[in-house]
């Protein structure tokens, strides 16, 4: 089973911890309220997971970066890796990884007075991501950082690249052959060119741009490392002004159709414990204490933490917090100690 991107998971009690974001003092906290010591030993013997997502927005992000790879190296952390990792080593520039590429770019301008990564942190971070899995699993459960899709797993484990950006480079090249041969790629650039400043301008009223979006959506869904990282998509019903332009393809609810028996837990999707707040609408009717899915064996432990930069230009107390899953227990732990109780729990053959 054991191959580059699908790793076996501990056969121990974990302790799963959300998107992190670059928030080392909350990394920290959370780590010692767990039981761990700087090492990562802990006197049970459990271990830690982590989702993905370690960088960008947060003040530290190499920090957190070393922290991690530190308790991986010691045999005491396993990590997949999310989308904010993938973008680092395909050198994509996003809002929020400044702090790698140099920031202000293009995609970087708001205020996160993140610390700047050094060449020497640079170098040792693209080793370190270059050898996380895409996916965990065993016979009891899967950690994956954005959808768990057979597919694209199946794919992932026949691929010989011998690395993930190999792999995702393999995947885009063939992409960008079909979209040219259907002549998809033109249409969509001729629909870009023509609302360039509109895209990204929230008062301007662009059209449904349709062959854009088919383009994105074929981008997304043929490339198995963008799947399970950042989850499945399609058309959406109306178009919506998401992360600094207006968006035409929507996230889908991968987990409704999830019909495994083994629990998967995700992070990714900036859950919310804040009822002020407005949900977004794939946890619109979910309880945030709740596994949800057709089987409700589907957790999503990213509880918007990547959020804190709003906090501290607003000087106000954080809205969120780091939190982990305790597994086989079956519940939540604060950094701040706070002991949550899931409210629906897994059937008893799961756990």
């Amino acid at each position: 089973m054991k191959n580059l991107f699908i790793q076996r998971i501990y056969d121990a009690p974990i302790d799963i911890i959300g998107d992190i974001h670059g928030e080392i003092d909350a990394l920290q906290n959370l780590i010692q309220i767990l039981g761990y010591d700087r090492d990562g030993n802990h006197k049970e013997n459990r271990k830690l997971i982590f989702v993905g997502d370690l960088c960008d927005r947060g003040l530290d992000s190499v920090a957190v970066i070393k922290l991690v790879k530190h308790l991986v190296d010691n045999g005491n952390a396993q990590c997949v890796l999310g989308n904010h990792e993938l973008n680092i080593l395909i050198h994509s520039k996003r809002e929020g990884n400044g702090w790698f590429f140099g920031s202000p770019h293009e995609d970087d301008d708001k205020k996160f007075n993140s610390k700047e990564a050094s060449l020497h942190d640079r170098k040792m971070i693209i080793h370190f991501l270059s050898t996380l899995p895409l996916v965990l699993e065993s016979e009891k459960i899967r950690v994956v950082h954005a959808c768990w899709d057979n597919a694209s797993i199946a794919s992932l484990m026949k691929d010989k690249s011998k690395s993930v950006k190999e792999a995702y480079d393999l995947f885009t090249k063939r992409i960008e052959e079909h979209l040219t041969k259907s002549g998809i790629a033109q249409k969509a650039r001729k629909e870009e060119l023509g609302y360039e400043f509109q895209l990204k301008d929230i008062y301007s009223k662009v059209p449904f741009l349709k062959n854009l979006a088919h383009k994105h959506v074929v981008e997304q869904m043929n490339n198995p490392v963008k799947v399970v990282t950042s989850g499945t998509e399609a058309f959406a019903d109306d178009m919506f002004f998401a992360g600094g332009k207006w968006r035409m393809v929507k996230r889908l609810k991968w987990w409704d159709q999830y019909e495994s028996d083994i629990p998967v837990v995700v992070g990714h999707y900036w859950r919310n414990f804040n009822k002020r707040e407005k949900k977004r609408d794939l946890f619109q009717h979910i309880d945030p204490l709740h596994w949800f899915g057709a089987k409700k064996n589907v957790f999503c432990i990213d509880y918007s933490v990547g959020k804190r930069y709003e906090d501290r230009q607003h000087q106000r107390e954080f809205s969120n917090k780091l939190v982990a899953l305790r597994f086989p227990e079956n519940y939540l732990v604060q950094e701040d100690g706070i002991i949550l109780k899931i409210k629906n729990t897994l059937n008893d053959h799961l756990v």
